[in-house]
C-alpha cells in the first residue's frame, strides 16, 4: 500500500509552482481522476497557503486525500476550497490526523504548534499520546527520517523547495583543532625570535615580501568586483531541496522512499522500518 506524504508549498507566495518533474512522476494519468491509481492516500501536512490549482492536483492524485492545518494556511480560504472538491466535514482542518496503512497507524501534523519546534523528544510524547507507530510532521524544510523508542519519525520537507525563516544549522569548529590551528601559527614566529640578530634580516625580509603579496591580492579583489555587475543578486542560501516521501507498507513493514530534485535531476533513497510485534 503506497502512502504519499508532501506539504509546505508556499504556493505562489515563495515558490510559483511544484517542480515539473515531480508533476509528471505524481501524475502519469492526468486529466483522468484519479490521476495516480497506485497511491492509495495522499498525507498533505499543510500550508498550501491559497493555491487552488495544488490543492485539486493532490485532491486527485488518489482515491483517498487528507489533509491538516499548516501554519501559513488561511482557514477560510482552505476550507472553502475543500467543500467546492467536494469534502464535506465538520473540522476540514485539523491540527493533527491518524490514518491507517496496514498494520501501521500513521500520525501526520504540520507541526507548528510543536514547541520546541522538531525536537525528538516531544515528538516521541506526542506520538505516544495519540497512538502511532509512524509520525509525520512538516515545517523543517529539509527531509529527516529516523527511529525512536520504537516508532518511526518522518519529515518529508518543502515539496516546493521554499526557504524558510527558520534559523540555519551551523556546524561548530572543534575547540581541539582551534588549539592545534594556534599552535601551528606560533611555532614559526618563537624559531625566529630565537635566531638573534642573523634571522632580523630574513624576518623584516619576509615581512616586506607579505605586504606585497597582500597589496597584489587586494588589487585583484578590487578588480573582480569592479567586473561584476553591481544590479547582479547573490542567490539566497535559505531556499532548501525540493523533496516528498512516498511510504509502502506491507504487514508490519515499511520501506520509505525519499525524493529529492537536485540540480534539476530527481534522486531516491530508501529507508526500512519494522515494526515491532
Amino acid at each position: 500500500m503506497l502512502t504519499l506524504a508532501i506539504g509546505d508549498f508556499f504556493i505562489p507566495e515563495r515558490v510559483i509552482e511544484l517542480p515539473s518533474k515531480f508533476c509528471k512522476l505524481l501524475s502519469p494519468n492526468a486529466p483522468a481522476v484519479p490521476s495516480n491509481p497506485k497511491i492509495a492516500q495522499v498525507l498533505c501536512l499543510g500550508n498550501i497557503t491559497q493555491s487552488a490549482s495544488t490543492l485539486r492536483f493532490l485532491n486527485d492524485l488518489s482515491p483517498s486525500f487528507h489533509i491538516v492545518r499548516g501554519e501559513f494556511d488561511n482557514y477560510n480560504i482552505l476550507c472553502q476550497q475543500l467543500a467546492n472538491l467536494g469534502h464535506k466535514s465538520s473540522n476540514p482542518l485539523p491540527f493533527y490526523k491518524v490514518v491507517t496503512a496496514d498494520n501501521f497507524r500513521i500520525g501526520f501534523t504540520s507541526g507548528y504548534q510543536d514547541v520546541p519546534r522538531h525536537d525528538p523528544l516531544l515528538l516521541l510524547t506526542f506520538a505516544r499520546e495519540i497512538d502511532v507507530d509512524i509520525l509525520i510532521w512538516g515545517g523543517a524544510h529539509h527531509v529527516e527520517a529516523y527511529t525512536l523508542d520504537g516508532k518511526f519519525f518522518i519529515n518529508p520537507g518543502s515539496a516546493t523547495g521554499a526557504y524558510t525563516f527558520d534559523w540555519p544549522e551551523i556546524e561548530e569548529k572543534d575547540d581541539d583543532e582551534d588549539e592545534d590551528d594556534e599552535e601551528t601559527t606560533l611555532a614559526p614566529s618563537n624559531a625566529k625570535s630565537s635566531g638573534g640578530s642573523e634571522d632580523q634580516g630574513d624576518k623584516e625580509e619576509s615581512e616586506s615580501d607579505e605586504v606585497e603579496r597582500k597589496l597584489s591580492e587586494d588589487d585583484k579583489e578590487k578588480e573582480i568586483e569592479d567586473k561584476q555587475d553591481p544590479c547582479e543578486l547573490e542567490p539566497l542560501e535559505e531556499y532548501s531541496t525540493p523533496s516528498f516521501c512516498l511510504l509502502d507498507t506491507h504487514g508490519s513493514l515499511c520501506t520509505l522512499y525519499i525524493y529529492t530534485q537536485v540540480n534539476g535531476e530527481i534522486k531516491v533513497d530508501k529507508v526500512m522500518y519494522q515494526k515491532d510485534e
